[in-house]
């Protein structure tokens, strides 16, 4: 009987016998005795293992002895081989070794349902990129989009049923799973008692699936989702008649306020949203100016060119205030409504917003004017800020804010609405919790959903879940609802399953198995375990034998509908294909419904602080813990990994006597937690914050005991209106903590000390160039809107005008720059002809390319997408908390952040990402005693791995510090944690080495993906294309910041960017003649005027 084996990398298993041979081959020869003194060297006596003392040695005896020593040494010191290459003994006929297999699918980590294209090699998924075709993310991903390829081969799944005996969780065959788990439903039907079915937000035949079942066996179904977004939906009800989510389109808008909503970290779509805003931030005719309203600077806020720090709880009165500058001054054509709106704001004259906001009266008129001159514009509530007691209030105001501006119907749209219509409001999930502490549930069926963590302790849900008799998880990971459960029947991951998700009107999106289900896991998909357990039940009768055949039923109206004369199993190909299919946009009138009470709410509670509790940018609720690349991303605000903080402002700080990374005990009076501390001036004196998503109990060994669940801080409160949880009602007070604890950061120092690392330049500058220089060419970046330009590019020099260019930096004397090292600063030193003809590079005069990088900080926001698809592509390991304290992380991107003021009003910080910089004159090359790094033709700093012996040199010599050294053997098979432990070494790309104890690693500009393109050419008998293939990082990015491609080739975007008003380079007085161009980022001083 064979057996399943498999390769260090993570290949697909492979036939071996039970004796270790692969049959049909013959079997290794038996070792020959070795004869003492048969080709031996003389002397050597094979007893003692010595030289005889009265052998004399001559010159070859002793250089044979001394080079099998070395050879020995050597060979002690190698990593273990494997024995033998097994190959397949049947090749796959749909599978080609070496040739990657994309197939479209939809991104699940969070409610938005981005598109993806999964990437596989060998039948195994290794890659995730968003889909370029679907309306929702355009081709880019977040960093959370990106890392669920570890939930797929999450070392922690479920791998088998189990049920509970004695406290303690025993395997159970699925047959025997299902038999229970129907008898146990069966009895509840039988006896008239409650049944209840949770599931998380899943629009679509899943959600249709889970409302059917629950009708047949008459139970409750409840939709549950941390982030519910109640407040926003019945704001809209009451102001627009529409209970709906709109489009909120910042790429037409010519100004946007926010008013606490994080809409390029957690808030509905931030992929979609920072598409559109960089669209905005990209136009040069004077608009684009972005203000945000919240009392904590987020990485949102931390983009904006204006931080307001309003009062928590106070910013409806703001917004309200604006509003009546707009309608008393006219600043916009009076609508039908403007008699109606006007008196709904008579009272908040600015004077009093200044009493109730501590914002400046001018400073309210000043936003006022700007906000109505600059249309259309957009102003948006959302995140913790639109979570507090009068949370529609503040959103009924921002929507009077903008239809008093006219932008109803022009940046807020409700043509193509986010689907949250069966999400249950927090009220719904109490009175559930109610039935069941009252004894009236039977059986509780959680598919997906982790309310047992993301609850408040104070509502009591784990009390309640322990009431029910029976309660079954359709889960894929032993996380805190699931471990209260008595029986688990493990569900597949979506990159291995069908489905669909419809997140947005018109939009809907496919979900396709990328790969067969991995053999160690033993899952199902829960839409067919659902359909099991019914027809086990005895309710069953309506529905199909599979979930499949229940899916493509969902679909017929679709194809009806849109199928264009296409049958049924042509349309559902193309739609795999595709990735969906999407309706055009329907224009849909709105009208002013109504205008609400407003009213304002003070956070309660013992202290003199207010608690802002946050959702993690980079593990969102915590439903991203257990991924060790998000546990390792540092978090854009304090550059923290692998934990919990509290931020406190310094002022705060120093009344105390804390420093950073002192304990600090923060109390309310629903609880206390100790946490380090992390000084931050983005925040009001008077206010702490503390992110969300940390604190597990279960989940993982990545999740489990790191950090604490802010949760436990929260107070009991609710907006009465919406039902929503108040997660702004807070007050607390600090203490000096006593636990020792580390705050574990990767960029401690946020001032660049006039280095120059991160630049800007007015807008009124590029204008006043614009002007100056009518003849100069004018691009805009891709996302710009069409007939609103960027900024003027001079003229580029060409071999006819030598010294027509002017340097930045001026030669050495006496110097003599190598021609090969082209740089956007050194046009003058090789020809710019037709493109990809040869040019001159001193001794590599046949290199056809010139591979470069130029990345536009003013589009980049600092989401980090970046970071993670340079891990995923190029096999980065994750080290751990324990390295990372001791500076030995291994990314080979970071997010450079940089703080110039914080301070409220024209706040200031800036966001690089730094890479290698496949410098034209490297320092990193000269002091390689190996030869292990080198310039290669084309321009790329290399990297030798097997050539490397680890002095570290480079490290030491590169200015820039992007050079990673592994300290450990990250993918060794035993490790358990971190890195890469089975099975998620499955996901390592075979295009990439992964790197052994010893050697240096850095970023290559993805040179696999170079190679492949190179050799497709080559087989089409072409010369490559401008943008026919990325790097990873700007594959990913939402905002298309990052430009890669030929700089000698003066097409290609790369090359038009570079040469742009805005460009420089890092450390440029060093002479390193960086191979990555930076764009300056513009600062909009005047738009605010």
């Amino acid at each position: 009987m064979p057996r399943a084996g498999r390769d260090h990398a993570g290949r697909l298993p492979v036939s071996v016998a039970q004796d270790g041979l692969v049959r049909g081959l013959s079997p290794p020869a038996p070792e020959r005795p070795q004869v003492p003194g048969q080709h031996g060297l003389p002397g050597l006596s094979p007893l003692e293992g010595r030289v005889s003392d009265s052998i004399v040695f001559n010159r070859r005896d002793f250089l044979r002895l001394v080079g099998i020593g070395v050879a020995g040494a050597a060979a002690g010191c190698a990593t273990p081989r494997s024995d033998r290459l097994i190959p397949y003994l049947v090749a796959p006929n749909d599978i080609m070794p070496g040739v990657a297999y994309w197939y479209a699918s939809t991104c699940r980590e969070c409610p938005v349902g981005c598109g993806l294209l999964v990437k596989t090699r060998e039948g195994r998924a290794i890659k995730v990129e968003g889909n370029p075709q679907h309306p929702v993310n355009q081709g880019g991903l977040c960093a959370r989009g990106q890392a669920g390829l570890q939930g797929l081969y999450d070392p922690d799944r479920l791998r088998t049923p189990m049920v509970k005996q004695g406290g303690a969780w025993k395997p159970i065959p699925w047959d025997e799973g299902l038999t229970l788990a129907a008898s146990k439903l069966g009895e509840a039907i039988k006896a008239k008692r409650g049944v209840a079915l949770m599931t998380d937000h899943a629009p679509g035949s899943a959600q249709a699936l889970a409302a059917e079942w629950a009708a047949a066996a008459g139970a409750t179904h409840l939709v549950y989702e941390p982030f519910a977004h109640e407040s926003l939906r019945e704001a809209n009800r009451r102001t627009f008649g529409r209970a709906e989510i709109p489009t909120f389109d910042f790429a037409r808008a010519h100004c946007v306020v926010s008013f606490g909503a994080d809409f390029l970290e957690t808030w509905l779509s931030p992929v979609g949203h920072a598409r559109g805003f960089a669209a905005m931030r990209a136009r040069r005719d004077g608009s684009g100016p972005f203000v945000s309203v919240e009392p904590r600077l987020s990485l949102t806020g931390a983009n904006a060119d204006e931080w307001v720090a309003i009062r928590p709880g106070r910013e409806a009165v703001l917004a309200l205030g604006m509003a009546r500058v707009i309608l008393t001054e006219t600043l916009r054509p009076a609508g039908p409504d403007h008699g109606r709106l006007l008196d709904a704001v008579a009272s908040y004259a600015p004077e009093m917003v200044e009493q109730q906001t501590e914002v400046p009266a001018d400073t309210v008129r000043r936003l006022a004017r700007m906000f109505a001159r600059q249309w259309p514009s957009l102003a948006v509530a959302g995140g913790i800020a639109a979570q507090s007691e009068q949370s529609v209030a503040l959103i009924a105001a921002v929507n009077l804010l903008n239809h008093a501006a006219g932008n109803t119907g022009e940046t807020v749209r409700f043509d193509r609405t986010l689907d949250f219509d069966a999400v249950a409001s927090f009220s719904d999930l109490q009175r559930l919790m109610g039935e069941m502490s009252q004894g009236r549930m039977d059986v509780l069926v959680v598919q997906g959903a982790n309310p047992a963590y993301a609850v408040p302790a104070w509502a009591g849900f784990g009390a309640a879940m322990d009431k029910v008799l029976f309660k079954i998880s359709l889960a894929g990971t032993l996380d805190e609802t699931s471990d209260r459960c008595d029986l688990i029947l493990p569900a597949t991951h979506a990159l291995e399953s069908l489905g669909d998700a419809r997140t947005a009107r018109g939009v809907s999106s496919i979900i396709q198995p990328s790969m067969q289900r991995l053999p160690m896991f033993d899952a199902r998909p829960a839409g067919d375990t659902l359909i099991a357990l019914a027809k086990g039940a005895g309710f069953g009768g309506r529905f199909p034998e599979t979930w499949a055949d229940y899916l493509k039923a969902q679909w017929a109206p679709i194809h009806q509908r849109l199928g264009a004369g296409r049958d049924f199993p042509t349309f559902w190909n193309d739609t795999l294909k595709n990735g969906g299919v999407w309706e055009p946009e329907a224009a849909t009138p709105v009208r002013w419904a109504g205008t609400p009470a407003f009213a304002t709410a003070e956070p309660k509670g013992a202290g003199d602080l207010t608690l802002v509790l946050y959702p993690s940018a980079t593990l969102y609720d915590g439903r991203g813990a257990n991924k060790p690349w998000l546990q390792e991303l540092p978090d854009p605000t304090s550059k923290a990994v692998w934990g919990s903080w509290v931020e406190i402002h310094p002022e705060t700080a120093a009344k105390l006597g804390l420093k950073a990374g002192d304990p600090v005990k923060v109390e309310t009076e629903a609880g206390a937690l100790e946490l380090p501390a992390y000084l931050y001036a983005g925040l009001r004196p008077d206010v702490i914050a503390v992110p969300l998503g940390q604190g597990h109990t279960a989940y993982g060994r990545n999740a489990s005991g790191r950090g604490v669940n802010a949760l436990a801080l929260l107070s009991p409160a609710q907006d009465a209106a919406s039902g929503a949880i108040a997660y702004l009602s807070t007050k607390a007070k600090l203490a000096r903590g006593i636990q020792a604890m580390d705050l574990v950061v990767t960029q401690r120092e946020k001032d660049q000390h006039d280095r120059g690392f991160a630049e800007v330049v007015p807008l009124t500058a590029l204008l006043a160039a614009a002007s100056a220089s009518p003849g100069a060419q004018v691009t805009a970046r891709p996302q710009t809107p069409a007939g609103h330009p960027e900024e003027p590019i001079p003229p580029l020099p060409s071999q006819t005008r030598l010294g027509t260019h002017t340097s930045p930096l001026a030669p050495v004397p006496g110097r003599k720059a190598p021609v090969h090292a082209i740089t956007a600063y050194e046009p003058e030193q090789h020809t710019r002809g037709p493109r990809n003809l040869p040019i001159d590079q001193g001794s590599y005069g046949k290199a056809e390319h010139r591979w470069a990088m130029a990345i536009d900080l003013d589009a980049c926001t600092g989401c980090a997408a970046c970071v993670v698809a340079c891990s995923a592509e190029n096999n980065v390991p994750s080290v751990g908390p324990e390295l990372i304290k001791r500076g030995r992380e291994m990314m080979w991107i970071r997010i450079e952040r940089w703080e110039e003021s914080l301070k409220p009003g024209a706040s200031d910080v800036r966001f690089v990402p730094m890479m290698c910089q496949h410098c034209g004159d490297a320092p990193c090359e000269t002091v390689c005693p190996v030869y292990a790094t080198y310039h290669n033709p084309e321009g790329l700093n290399a990297q030798v791995y097997n050539r490397c012996v680890g002095t570290r040199y480079c490290s030491n010599n590169c200015p820039y510090k992007v050079r990673s050294f592994n300290w450990f053997d990250y993918a060794a098979p035993e490790k358990e944690t971190f890195a890469f432990p089975e099975p998620l070494n499955w996901q390592l790309n075979p295009d990439v080495t992964v790197r052994n104890k010893g050697v240096m690693e850095k970023c290559t500009m993805c040179i696999q993906r170079i190679l492949e393109a190179k050799g497709i050419a080559k087989d089409e008998e072409r010369t490559l294309r401008d943008g026919e293939f990325q790097t990873a990082c700007a594959q990913s990015c939402p905002t298309q910041a990052i430009t890669f491609g030929d700089l000698a080739d003066p097409e290609s975007a790369v090359h038009r960017v570079s040469f742009g008003e805005r460009r420089y380079w890092v450390l440029n007085e060093l002479n390193t003649k960086p191979g990555v161009t930076y764009l300056k980022r513009v600062r909009r001083d005047a738009g605010l005027a």
